[in-house]
C-alpha cells in the first residue's frame, strides 16, 4: 500500500511539471517571406539538356561494357575425402530386435468387456414440463 502511495505521488508530480513547463512556452512567429530568402535559384545544368540522356532511341549498346566472371576451378576440399564423408562423424547406432512381450499376448488385455460407465439418462420433471419450454 505504501508503494502505490508513493507510485502515485511521484506520478502526479511528474504530471504537474509536465503541465507547467507547457504553460510557460513562448509564442514565436515565423513569416514565410523569411525562408524564401534561403533557397538559391534554380540553375540549368548540362545533363539536364544533353539530348544523349534523354533521346532513348540514340542510346549505344555497345558502349555498355560486359562484365566477365572469373574461371571457376576445383578446389581441393570440393573434392576431399574428409569433407564428403559425413558417416565417419557419427557412431552407427544399433537397435535391439522386436520382441513379443507378457502384456501382448495376455487375454486379460484384449477381452476387455465394455463396462458400463455412465448411468443411463432418465427423464426429468423438467425436460417434459411445457410451462419450462414455452
Amino acid at each position: 500500500m505504501k508503494t502505490i502511495v508513493k507510485q502515485l505521488t511521484v506520478g502526479t508530480f511528474i504530471a504537474f511539471l509536465l503541465l507547467v513547463g507547457n504553460v510557460n512556452a513562448k509564442v514565436t512567429e515565423a513569416k514565410a517571406s523569411s525562408h524564401e530568402s534561403i533557397e538559391t535559384k534554380l540553375q540549368r545544368e548540362k545533363w539536364m539538356t544533353d539530348e544523349f540522356i534523354w533521346n532513348v532511341n540514340s542510346f549505344n549498346f555497345t558502349e555498355i561494357g560486359q562484365e566477365t566472371e572469373a574461371n571457376l576451378e576445383v578446389e581441393n576440399w570440393m573434392n576431399s575425402e574428409k569433407t564428403w564423408n559425413l558417416n565417419s562423424n557419427f557412431v552407427k547406432e544399433t537397435e535391439a530386435g522386436l520382441e513379443i512381450e507378457t502384456w501382448m499376448t495376455n487375454e486379460k488385455t484384449w477381452n476387455v468387456e465394455k463396462a458400463e460407465i455412465e448411468a443411463k439418462l432418465a427423464f426429468e420433471g423438467w425436460m417434459i414440463n411445457n410451462s419450462v419450454w414455452n
